[in-house]
């Protein structure tokens, strides 16, 4: 094979490669999906999370938890917090599950009170075995194109 040849074939690997890497961290979904997500706050979506199961939604948050948990292979277990509008010093939260692979993008969130309020985007689950709610999170950033659809991210 010639030097030019391996060269070009080492370059489309690699830029396979990212390309799929970067399609990793990425979530889609149709427009049908995207028009159906509601947004709520901590307080309200952990009142009623039994409703709200495989649903996608979004979730208005302060801060994570600083406590993160690996129970489950390639799964990590954590809460998202926020301040309660109507009982001052109180706080609210919702258990979530992160995949190995958004760890990173999880722990960069604040663990601080007084961070400025962020949408999370996940869908709400129960867990069977441990009878328990919480949010898989899929991303941070949400990316709607004209037609709809919508890209989730870290």
């Amino acid at each position: 094979m010639s030097l030019i040849m391996k060269r070009t074939i080492s370059l489309f690997l690699i830029l396979t490669f990212c390309g799929a890497f970067s399609a990793w961290s990425q979530i889609r979904y149709d427009a049908k999906s995207w028009r159906n997500v509601q947004t709520y706050d901590v307080q309200t979506l952990s009142k009623s999370m039994p409703s709200h199961v495989r649903q996608l939604v979004g979730i208005e948050c302060n801060f994570r938890g600083k406590d993160i948990h690996h129970g489950k292979p390639n799964w990590y277990e954590s809460s998202i917090w926020q301040a309660n509008a109507d009982k001052n010093g109180k706080f609210s939260d919702v258990r979530v599950m992160i995949a190995k692979k958004d760890l990173d993008a999880f722990k960069s969130l604040p663990t601080d009170a007084s961070a400025g309020e962020m949408t999370l985007y996940g869908r709400v689950e129960r867990d069977l075995e441990s009878n328990f709610f919480f949010v898989h999170l899929v991303g941070r950033n949400a990316t709607v194109d004209p037609s709809g659809n919508a890209v989730v991210t870290w």
